[in-house]
This record gives structure tokens, sequence and C-alpha cells, in this order.
């Protein structure tokens, strides 16, 4: 039984076939939106096609999330899987060494497609077999478990049988969007679907794009609530914050702008809504001063970090590696150099996404347990600069830190909060310091070098450690920090130099080449239940063990490999857990582990400002991940006029 929709509040739009820029006939007229409500929504980045399966740009996915709809939602508040086109949903068979289990799903009743065709039973087991006949790399790693669709016996719909246990299975194997056969049955590849010969993509989500310019602008309307009911649904009638019925918009427009700068002025000067994602930092303050604009608070989907080459000496040692950590200061980075609009970082969740992370097994403050500062930078008592003799004595201990509770370079560390220890519990080398030799300390405030094994830095590297960095105009912050961090490191006693990339150079050396000693990048959109994102960075199975320039592999410190440390063992364990306590208890033990491994060192998680208008536009929702990009739907669909 499908759950009660709320009262008919407008029509839906006509629609019609055109070409790869299209326009769908009779829309956008003055007459046909005089006294819609149209939501202007502006973008500095342009679309890149409108194909479900084969687009990854988050550009396009403004329009396609709300187009296409999927078996289960992850509720952005509370972050509880909840029904949606499927109405329940179990799994057996997952116990055991072997298990090879089984889904079933009962399909919901009455829903219907954005061209008004009704969705059937039939339309669930074509998706699942067509996804995993043609095995699109977006939901690869989902279908690849999948080994039969069948209908399902009983009371139960579709049956989906698995290779294996999927923890996440929930959140993922039944969050595939829904396809139409109709639409689908006859695209032999799905890389050859072109939805504008077909008069735009089609799904069961509240809106059907009307107009589609790739460089410049698209449209999109939005469906009477009598045709969409999944917003009424009860668990969203029920919701504390969350308003059913919507959206209660009746049209989206999305202007692409060739600048940032244009962009901000563009909303500055009320051309636009809203921006997607943020604005720049610098603009911050000019946006938090207009009368009539807001910037709504939301939590980060993820985190700047720089990634450390395992596969390098002394980079393959923890206690090297937690050196060059505690000679960052983080203070100068999150608090002068972003003026606070960054969160100083520790692990590699976001600080949202409490049940995955360590403090929630102490009952500890996120953010600001003893245990997080693990790698606080180490400034003498007497200011800011850094305390080199502790740093020294720490290297020449050989002690790393590992998860027990002690004192390292002048800094007390309470313990793990998880039990858990790092890989690694001695040095791999031994270090000394000696007379000053390498041409790149010529002009640092030191007069000894550090040796490794007798060597110095040069000569296992065959030059300073180099550090990888974008130009200043892209990420003036993380220029001037990572100049800071060198200029540090030469008081140390340890050369260091910064080679200046393009970010697409510096991909190409990070992913493909694994070319680099250090670099900074920062990722986004992570699961909310960690695990599936933390085989993907972190897992040895995505990681080139030869630097094979033909292999892009997520995780390019190459942390998991067979020579390295590792958190396979619990990401493993976590990948195959069904039972949501039991998993994200193992999540908690990975993402610490990772942590006292520090393959990478997490800097900083983005404090969201999602600029919009609130002269114009009201109910927005604050405090959930990504407002203005992950939840973009979300906000849409709660948003309401004022006038």
């Amino acid at each position: 039984m499908v759950d009660g929709a709320a009262p008919t509040r407008r029509r839906f739009l006509a629609a019609g076939a055109g070409a790869a820029t299209f326009s769908l006939a009779g829309c956008f007229g003055d007459d046909a939106t005089s006294s819609a409500a149209t939501f202007a929504l502006g973008t500095s980045g342009s679309f890149a096609g409108l194909n479900p399966l084969a687009t990854a740009s988050s550009h396009s996915w403004i329009l396609l999330d709300l187009v296409y709809e999927s078996g289960t939602v992850v509720d952005p508040v509370t972050f509880d899987v909840r029904p949606n086109v499927f109405t329940d949903w179990r799994i057996t068979g997952a116990d055991g060494a072997d298990a090879r289990p089984a889904i079933d799903v009962a399909v919901r009743d009455g829903l219907t497609f954005t061209d008004g065709t009704p969705l059937t039973v039939a339309d669930v087991l074509f998706t699942y077999r067509y996804l995993r006949r043609q095995r699109p790399a977006r939901y690869l790693p989902v279908v690849s478990a999948i080994t039969a669709v069948e209908r399902a016996p009983d009371d139960w719909d579709v049956r989906l049988r698995l290779s294996e246990p999927v923890g996440t299975y929930a959140s993922s194997t039944l969050a595939l969007p829904i396809l139409p056969e109709h639409v689908w049955s006859d695209v032999d590849d799905y890389r050859r679907y072109r939805s504008s010969e077909r008069g735009g993509p089609v799904g069961l989500g509240p809106g059907r794009v009307t107009t589609y310019d790739p460089d410049t602008s698209a449209s999109l309307a939005f469906r009477d609530s009598d045709e969409y009911v999944l917003s009424s649904l009860d668990w969203r009638r029920d919701h504390d914050v969350l308003d059913a019925g919507g959206p209660f918009l009746d049209e989206l427009r999305v202007r692409v702008y060739g600048s940032d700068a244009a962009l901000q002025r563009a909303f500055l000067d009320d051309e636009i809504d809203a921006i997607y994602r943020t604005a720049a930092t610098a603009s911050l303050p000019e946006i938090e001063s207009a009368a009539d604009k807001t910037l709504v608070e939301g939590s980060a989907t993820g985190y700047g970090y720089y990634g450390f080459n395992l596969r390098r000496e002394p980079l393959d040692d923890l206690l090297f590696r937690q050196a060059l950590a505690f000679a960052f200061d983080d203070y100068h980075y999150v608090t002068e150099l972003h003026d606070g609009y960054v969160t100083r970082g520790d692990f590699v969740v976001p600080p949202g996404y409490t049940a995955v992370r360590p403090e929630t097994d102490a009952d500890a403050a996120v953010l600001a347990d003893p245990a997080t500062e693990a790698y606080a930078y180490r400034g003498r008592d007497d200011g800011a600069a850094l305390d080199v003799a502790a740093v020294r004595d720490f290297l020449t201990s050989g002690e790393p830190i590992t998860g027990e509770p002690g004192t390292y370079a002048g800094r007390s560390y309470p313990g793990s909060l998880t039990g858990v220890r790092a890989s690694q519990r001695g040095a791999r080398h031994d270090y000394t310091f000696g007379p000053v030799r390498s041409d790149a300390l010529a002009d640092a405030d030191t007069d000894v070098e550090l040796r490794v094994d007798g060597r110095t830095i040069p000569d296992l590297l065959g030059g300073p450690l180099e550090f990888l960095i974008t130009p200043a105009s892209r990420s003036p912050e993380r220029s001037a920090m990572t100049s800071a961090w060198i200029e540090a490191l030469g008081r140390l006693g340890i050369p260091a130099t910064r080679t200046v990339l393009s970010l697409t150079a510096m991909v190409e050396a990070v992913y493909a080449r694994e070319a680099f000693d250090v670099y900074p990048l920062s990722v986004g959109d992570l699961s909310p239940f960690a695990v599936t994102s933390l085989y993907s960075l972190f897992h040895g199975d995505n990681a080139d063990p030869a630097g094979d320039d033909a292999v892009r592999a997520n995780n390019p410190t190459g942390y998991g490999l067979a020579a390295h440390a590792s958190a396979n063992d619990l990401i493993e364990r976590a990948l195959r857990e069904t039972d949501g306590e039991r998993r994200n208890a193992l999540a908690r033990r990975a993402v610490e582990r990772i942590y006292l491994d520090a393959p990478v060192m997490v800097t900083e998680y983005p404090r969201i400002r999602w600029p919009l208008d609130t002269d114009a536009w009201t109910n927005y929702v604050a405090d959930i991940p990504g407002p203005g990009s992950t939840n973009l739907a979300t906000e849409l669909a709660q948003l309401r006029p004022r006038r």
C-alpha cells in the first residue's frame, strides 16, 4: 500500500523530445513562469552529460538526483536507512565463512516514472539484471557481488543473491537507481544512452529535465505531489526535522558561470538564489554581512589531507611520518590561514559521522579528546616555535606512537580510544644527526642534518623530500602552509622542497605514476557508514604495488600493501558484517588504526557554509552533511518561497 500523499499544489509541465542541447517546448515562456516558485542555483562548473550510469560529474547529479530514485535512502539527519521505492527488505544466509546470502525486497505499489508510466516489479528486475550485465564503473563495486536476480517467494517481490555478505547492503545494494525498462531495454551498451534523444532522462524522482545546455544552463520542473508520493511516506511524516510533501518548488534553474568570482557576484547581486557547494573562503565575510543572505551551516562529508608515499624510505617508517606531523602547525593553518573556516583534522571520517568515529567507543568528546591530538604540533611552551629538540629526541628514541599511553615529543597521549594498536611497533630505521651536507638546508636555521641509517634524505631519495603543491592561486592557504611546513622541517634538519603542479598534473603524478613523496588533496562525499570509503581509499586491493602508469588506484599511498602498514583485516571484517552495531565497531577500530599508522595526515574538515538568499526562501535544513552539495536534493525538497 502506498503511503498517503499531500494535496495537489501544481501541475507538471509539458514534455517533448529534443537534441543534445535541448529544450522541451512550452515550458519557459513568461506566462508559464511569472508566478511559479522558481529556484535559481549557480555553479562555476559545466555539466557532463545526463546518463546516470556513465557520468560521475557532481554538476550533472544536481539534476539526476532529482530525476532518479533508489530502493532505499539514507536519512540525512539520523543516517538510518529508510524505505523508498522498496517498502521492506530482509537478508538471509549471511552467517558463516562461506556464506552466500540472499536479499529479498518488497516493491512499492502506485509509483510512476516521470513520463507517466507506472512502475512494476519488472522494472526492478530489469534494473538489477541490466546493471549486473553492463557493469558500469560507477556501480561496479556494488553489482559485482550480485550473482543472480530472481522473483522472490511468498510476499516478497525480488530476490538478489550475493557471492558474499555485504555489510552495507541496505544502503548500497538496495540504493541503485531504478531504471524504466521501456526506456533502457533497447540500450545495448549503457555508454550509448542519450537522454536528449528520448526527451530527457526518465526516473521515479520528483523532477524532469526540461532544458539542458551543458555549458550554460539547465532547468528542471517538479511534479505535483499526487504524481510523486515518495516525499510523503510515513517516516517522512513522522520526522522531527524534515517536512513531508515536498518539493514545494515548481522549477529549478541551474546557471553556469565562467569563474568563482562571477558566480559569487551573481549571488550578491540577486541573480541566483544559492551557490552550489559553497563560496570561496575570501568571499564568505561579504556574504555573511549581507542582510538578505545566509550561510547555512552543515557538516563536512570529507577532509583535506597530505598523503605519504609508503613505498619510499624513510616514509615507510611510522616514526618518521609521525615526526613530520609534529612539525605541521595546525593552529596557524586553521586559525590564521583559513580564518577559522575549517576545523582541525584528525581521523579519516568527518566529525558528523559519529557512529563510525573512535570517540564513540569511549564516550569521548568529538574532536576534543586528547586521543585525537596525538599528532598535534609540538610548539615550545614559550610560543609557537617548533620544539626542535623534542622532535629530534622522538626520532632518535625509536619509539613511535602505537596506541599505548605515554609522552611523545613532550606531549602526553592517553592511549587508543578503541583499544586498537598501530601496525608497526618500533622504528624501521635508525635516526641520527650530523653535519649539514644538503644544499636544501643551506639557508635553513639548523646546524645539523638528519641521517637515516647513516644516510641523508637526498642520498636515499636522490634529492630533498619533495612536497607536491598546486599553484597558490588555486589554494593559497595550502600553498602558504606547505612553505611554512618545509621551513619547520628545515629547522629539524630534514631537507625538503616544493614542486608546483597543476591539479591535473598532480593527479597524474599521484594516482597514475605514484611519483611523489608527499602530496595534498581533498576527498568528499564519504559514506556515513565508513566501510566502503575505507575500502576504496585505504585497502591494499586499491593500491598499485608496482607503480604501473596504466593503473589508477584510489589508494596511492600504498597503505595496505604487504610490505607496509595495514588495516585490511578490520576493513574486510567490517565489509562482511551485516549487523549495524558490530559493523560500526569494526569501522571505528579501522579508522583509529589508520590514524595511528598515519599513511595520511588529515589537516582539516571544511566548515560547510552554503550561501542562500533567505529574503526569498525559508525552511532550509541546517546541520546536515553537505547542504549545498551532497544533500542539495534534500534542501530543494524542503525550501519554500517567502512570498
